[in-house]
């Protein structure tokens, strides 16, 4: 039974919680216009946005601090289990996302691990419990938000694979073989439904295509499984996958079915995907092309940003930008990729970008508002109504800030702990 302070559709009336498409959440009918530029908070972020006016840059750990407590009272909205996707000046708060909730969960181990605060152990462990409790008879996760046990439930490769990360997290936490089982059945599930050529090919509530190069994730997913499992199948899928999204890279480093819709832009969110599942991939695989690949778009993104001066948003296949707006949650995304990169190759240039975009992400970050949504929030888009998420905050861009702050750290500490090293030897 699910604990009953957790969120169900009849609290979902109660608060308004509309299951709307997130492409079709702006511009719903005149009379929400209205109501959406009569508000205060987002009239002063509106006009703010419009100035060019960043917000201030204060520490990296100050931000961190704000991103987990704005995730922890996104939380609690839904009764302290699942996370809310999300906080919209459209809609109020929404229910719990069981795919994101499933990837905040070893956000929250590590940031236990670094501050010594055991409450983010308890947090996530709550998470884990939910995930299994709504975990679907042939052991996938559903697409889209959880609004009830009898809407629409339809599981999906993606979403299943980022709560496989979150189980085997409080697994290896824990010892409680209870989150191995459920990714292990999560795992077959994802192996049942692969297509012969290592593609997944399933349909959803909410993703406009079917195929997508982003499920480089998924793949790195089944390699962890293996990892605890070893069970070969899981790797042999993995694999499969990865040899397939290699297929999708053209020379000028841009994966094709990258997409959320059904043209050929892709945000910098699900370009991030790929790198990411391509870089954790190598790391489990030992298989050097996966990072090469990884390799090519991330420096082909490192020369757009030092060119610009701006990441922008979304790209076509040509890495002509499209529409002139920042998509924060991608912005992120990319600092950790680069962090990460930092660290395998020593390359320096891919630090200080680094910084750089996480440092544009910060400026954005509202610390003191008074507004529970927005404080400590990441919105989807710079300006506001920018074309990704377009006036929320959804509870993945201040997942993943919170990771690339977290990586930012560690990368600086170590940093100077060489530093350190070589002062010691020079004596």
């Amino acid at each position: 039974m699910m604990n009953e302070q957790t969120w169900d559709e009849k609290t979902a009336k109660k608060n308004h919680w509309l299951p709307l498409s997130k492409f079709a959440r702006v511009g719903k009918n005149l009379a929400r216009v209205g109501i959406r530029k009569a508000n205060p908070w987002l009239l002063q972020i509106s006009i703010q946005d419009r100035l060019g006016n960043p917000g201030n840059v204060n520490t990296s750990r100050e931000h961190l601090d704000a991103a987990i407590k704005w995730l922890s009272r996104a939380q609690d909205r839904c009764g302290g289990c699942g996370v809310s996707a999300g906080y919209s000046f459209l809609d109020g708060w929404y229910p719990p996302y069981p795919e994101t909730t499933g990837y905040i969960i070893p956000t929250f181990y590590d940031y236990a691990e670094l501050t010594g605060k055991e409450e983010f152990r308890d947090r996530a462990r709550r998470m884990a419990d939910w995930e299994i409790e709504i975990q679907l008879p042939c052991g996938g996760v559903q697409g889209g938000h959880y609004e009830g046990p009898n809407n629409d439930r339809r599981p999906v490769a993606f979403n299943t694979g980022q709560v496989v990360f979150g189980w085997l997290r409080a697994y290896n936490e824990t010892g409680d073989e209870r989150y191995l089982d459920a990714a292990k059945r999560a795992g077959a599930w994802l192996l049942s439904v692969q297509s012969p050529d290592g593609a997944w090919r399933l349909g959803g509530p909410v993703v406009h295509t079917q195929v997508h190069a982003y499920d480089a994730r998924t793949a790195w997913s089944l390699l962890e499984i293996d990892a605890l499992a070893r069970d070969g199948r899981y790797a042999e899928g993995a694999r499969k996958n990865l040899d397939w999204t290699l297929a999708q890279q053209q020379e000028n480093g841009w994966f094709r079915n990258n997409n959320f819709n059904s043209d050929c832009q892709a945000p910098t969110h699900s370009i991030s995907y790929v790198m990411k599942g391509l870089i954790e991939s190598e790391r489990l695989s030992g298989e050097v092309r996966y990072l090469n690949a990884a390799l090519i778009t991330a420096r082909k993104l490192l020369s757009i940003m030092e060119a610009r001066g701006f990441m922008p948003g979304e790209f076509g296949p040509d890495w002509n930008p499209v529409g002139n707006y920042s998509c924060l949650t991608g912005d992120a995304q990319i600092a950790g990729v680069w962090l990460q990169l930092f660290q395998k190759t020593g390359e320096e240039v891919f630090l200080l970008n680094a910084i750089r975009l996480n440092n544009h992400v910060k400026a954005t970050q509202k610390l003191r508002s008074m507004h529970p949504g927005v404080r400590g929030g990441v919105r989807g888009s710079l300006p506001l109504h920018g074309r990704y998420e377009p006036y929320s905050y959804p509870n993945w861009a201040a997942k993943f800030l919170a990771d690339s702050l977290m990586l930012e750290e560690c990368a600086l500490n170590s940093l100077k702990r060489f530093g350190e090293s070589d002062e010691h030897n020079d004596e």
